[in-house]
């Protein structure tokens, strides 16, 4: 159904529940399995804001908890990426064994001035 198109993605403002916007059709693809997917075009960001525990002047990041989840795949997937961390050491202070984004991927690093932790409750 994704694939052939015509999910209302806007519908008519004036309540009559028609669509005026719809989907369009989406490219497949079958594989060894035999199966058929749907393909979907990549997303390219121009900016990606990332946030990092520790950093070396060179960009090599290292990452706690969580912040390993996304954060290295949005910072290559940018074109730009600018880090926020709140640790910035000299080169060759980070263990090369715990650096989870190489600097090559950074275009910028900021350090963290307000490192306030708010747990939800």
């Amino acid at each position: 159904m994704y694939a052939n198109g015509g999910i209302p993605i806007k519908y008519k403002p004036d309540g009559s529940g028609e669509v005026e916007i719809a989907s369009q059709p989406r490219p497949t693809q079958v594989f060894d399995d035999g199966r058929e997917y749907v393909m979907e075009y990549a997303l390219c960001p121009e900016v990606s804001l990332i946030k990092a525990w520790k950093a070396d002047k060179r960009g090599n990041l290292i990452f706690r908890g969580t912040a390993q989840n996304a954060n290295p795949d949005a910072a290559v997937a940018a074109k730009i990426c600018i880090v926020e961390a709140e640790h910035i050491v000299e080169v060759g202070e980070l263990d090369p064994d715990e650096v989870h984004l190489p600097g090559v991927y950074v275009d910028y690093v900021i350090h963290a001035s307000d490192n306030e932790k708010r747990i939800e409750r």
